[in-house]
This record gives C-alpha cells, sequence and structure tokens, in this order.
C-alpha cells in the first residue's frame, strides 16, 4: 500500500507504508516562560506507517480505513518531514487530499 498526498501547490508525495516519517507539532510552552522567546517543534511521531497503524491497534482506535489512521496523525501534526528527505518539511496544513494507492 501507498498513500499519496496531494499539496495546495499541487505538489505530490508518495508514502509508502514501510517508508519512515516524522510529524511534528509546534511547541507552545515558551509561551508560559517570561522572556524566552525560543520557537521549537516537537516531535509526536517518528516512525513508519506500519508503526502508527500498530499504535492506533495497540489503543484500540483502528478504523476500517487504513487512510484514516495516517489522516488523524497528520490532523495532529503541524509539519512532516520524511526520512528521504529529512531537510525538507511540509506543512500539513496544505495537505488538500490524501489516497491510498494499492501496489
Amino acid at each position: 500500500m501507498t498513500f499519496l498526498m496531494t499539496f495546495s501547490n499541487n505538489e505530490t508525495v508518495t508514502l509508502p507504508e514501510t517508508a519512515r516519517f516524522h510529524a511534528w507539532k509546534n511547541d507552545t510552552s515558551y509561551l508560559s516562560v517570561d522572556e524566552d522567546q525560543a520557537f521549537y517543534l516537537e516531535a509526536i511521531f517518528s516512525g513508519s506507517y506500519q508503526e502508527a497503524l500498530q499504535s492506533a491497534k495497540a489503543n484500540q482506535q483502528t478504523d476500517s480505513q487504513p487512510v484514516n489512521v495516517l489522516a488523524g496523525l497528520l490532523a495532529s501534526a503541524d509539519w512532516l518531514t520524511l526520512d528521504d528527505h529529512p531537510d525538507k518539511y511540509y506543512r500539513t496544513s496544505t495537505i488538500v487530499s490524501l489516497e491510498v494507492q494499492s501496489n
């Protein structure tokens, strides 16, 4: 199984179910610190779709649609990076479609 993400600029990214990726969330803990204006990202997931699916099953949060696990994870994240392009960050709010493609 492979996932196809299409972004608002029409760029597409193919994510095989075994490819490792990282989901990041904006860390807003600096808001409670007086003069510290540092901005950071917090990793909320590192692994493959298969690992995300195992985690969802362990928490009894699975769904009959495999894309729902990935869609839920991406909806919780602000940024996405892929292991094969670790220096390129994708803003998850710019994903306009997520499809499952059979191999």
